[in-house]
């Protein structure tokens, strides 16, 4: 049988011990991905990619020897077919 009496012991959660401030602590996993915006040009689909998605797309055409340099064209959700391309958001 078991004591439900509490040991004399103090509580592990004591108020003198407190967490340190959170200022100046990095974020554990960095910052958030960026995403670029692709444009379809046969249905005009625009859609914000996350830079993971281009990386994979990147890797998989290098393991294939299948990479131009430059942002890779995706496929377009409506169109299925290879046709999302990247849209330049500077000026």
């Amino acid at each position: 049988m078991t004591n439900s009496n509490r040991s004399g012991k103090d509580d592990i959660a004591q108020p003198g011990n407190e967490l340190p401030p959170r200022e100046g602590f990095d974020i554990p996993f960095g910052p958030p991905p960026e995403e670029y915006l692709y444009r379809c040009g046969v249905c005009g689909l625009e859609d914000l990619v996350n830079e993971v998605i281009i990386d994979v797309t990147v890797g998989t055409a290098q393991f294939r020897g299948d990479n131009q340099g430059g942002m890779p064209k995706l496929e377009c959700p409506r169109c299925c077919r290879e046709t999302m391309e990247y849209v330049d958001q500077e000026g």
